[in-house]
């Protein structure tokens, strides 16, 4: 399995063709990290959307202009589901509840424990 790693990540497919994403520790990830990320998401996964298991145990920080490139809609497209890993209950609690207002149709959900969100996310392949 081939690994990517940009300035502020590492990209994976695993063999059952969910993408890792694993933010590096303590990043400030911009609008042309959050560009370069795209790219090597796009050629990991042949453009394809996909699952995604995303660890932010790192406490990765995202500047504006870098959410605004993530949520927009070319972006959105490339995913089918996401779990997210976090690093606390509370901080899990709150965004779990807080995505329920999301307008996004994308599967989403946060965990704390890894093999709960592998086991979640698997269900979209």
């Amino acid at each position: 399995m081939e690994r990517i790693k940009t300035r502020t990540g590492e990209f994976f497919v695993d063999e059952n063709t969910v993408l890792h994403v694993i933010m590096f520790n303590d990043v400030i990830v911009d609008y042309e990290d959050a560009l370069d990320n795209f790219l090597v998401i796009k050629n990991i996964t042949n453009n394809q959307p996909c699952v995604k298991f995303i660890d932010l145990l790192n406490k990765p920080k995202f500047e504006k202009k870098a959410k605004r490139f993530l949520e927009n809609k070319e972006v959105q497209t490339m995913t089918k589901a996401r779990a997210i890993l976090t690093t606390n209950s509370v901080q899990k609690i709150s965004l779990n509840f807080f995505i329920r207002f999301n307008t996004s149709n994308i599967p989403t959900k946060f965990f704390t424990d890894r093999d709960e969100a592998m086991l979640w996310v698997k269900q979209f392949i």
